[in-house]
This record gives C-alpha cells, structure tokens and sequence, in this order.
C-alpha cells in the first residue's frame, strides 16, 4: 500500500474540551474496527466484542 500524506487545508483548528476529545477518539476507534471488519481482517463476533470494550471503557472514563 502507498504511503499518503495529508495536509489540513481548512480554517482554525477547534478547541476541543475533555468530553468532545474523549467522543472524538471512540468515533475514531471506531472507525478502525469497522474498516478492519470490512476488509475482514476481524469477524462479526470480534467486532462485536472490541466495541463492547471501547464502550465499557469510555463509559468508565479510561478513555
């Protein structure tokens, strides 16, 4: 796969508080185990389980 860097070309990055910063990293994570799970690279049941992890984490503030 070919490296590819991106440049943020937009306006001023938003100040993001402790809460917006937590919920932005489990879309991100998110993200990531379902791109993994489409390119199946994890199963249903794994999915299903990473985000019952990531949940239960955020829920508990480890996030």
């Amino acid at each position: 796969m070919e490296h590819r860097e991106f440049v943020y070309s937009g306006g001023p990055v938003p100040e993001l508080d402790g809460q917006e910063y937590a919920e932005f990293l489990l879309n991100i994570q998110r993200a990531v185990i379902l791109s993994l799970e489409k390119r199946d690279l994890l199963s249903a049941l794994q999915r299903e389980h990473c985000l019952l992890k990531l949940g239960k984490e955020h829920f508990n503030g480890q996030v």
